[in-house]
């Protein structure tokens, strides 16, 4: 809050040189105190949100893979099976494939 306070009264070049932050950024977090009062610079960054996100879309490509692995490995039993059942049968005159 300290640095609005400052940007409103020095201006942009002076509080970005004075606090080392991205003009940007300013003008992010003036937005977000005129809009919410100082609850909008307590929100959750959109860095936080973002590295969520990320986590988010991590562990879904992860679960999709070992949906995959377990779809694959039934389809390797179930084919393992058809075979086995194929040389169980037998012809009309009693003679088994193989």
């Amino acid at each position: 809050m300290e640095i609005i306070h400052i940007y409103r009264e020095k201006g942009l070049s002076t509080t970005s040189v004075e606090f080392v932050v991205s003009s940007t950024s300013i003008y992010k977090w003036d937005a977000l105190y005129t809009e919410n009062g100082e609850a909008g610079l307590t929100l959750g960054t959109r860095s936080d949100k973002d590295a969520e996100m990320q986590r988010i879309l991590r562990e879904n490509r992860e679960l999709k893979a070992i949906v995959a692995e377990k779809q694959l490995t039934l389809k390797i039993k179930d084919s393992l099976l058809k075979k086995a059942n194929f040389r169980r049968i037998k012809d009309a005159s009693g003679n088994r494939f193989y």
